[in-house]
């Protein structure tokens, strides 16, 4: 969730994920032993001097938002783990298999 220059870049995610929390859900990936991730920022970073990234980070990842932990797994692994959660998640959503 670092803020960059870049348009794309996971900060915007979070943000676009805040922006819109009552018409999307979101699915963690950990990816790295420190979670939630702790992006730099603060008075001496380039683009977040008031360290929003952050506070993106844990509005979105509020602690009864389940993270799926990616570490030691390969990509067929992983992307196996989001296609049955996003199947979960369509099951729940209308009732259908």
């Amino acid at each position: 969730g670092e803020m960059t220059a870049s348009a794309y870049s996971s900060h915007k995610e979070l943000k676009f994920a805040l922006d819109y929390e009552n018409h999307l859900s979101v699915l963690p990936l950990r990816v790295d032993d420190t979670y939630p991730p702790e992006p730099p920022g603060g008075p001496d970073h380039k683009y977040d001097k008031k360290n929003l990234a952050r506070k993106y980070i844990l509005s979105v990842f509020k602690p009864c938002v389940v993270f799926l932990d990616c570490r030691e797994k390969s990509e067929r692994d992983i992307a196996a783990e989001i296609a049955k959660s996003l199947q979960k998640r369509k099951v729940a959503k209308d009732g259908s298999s």
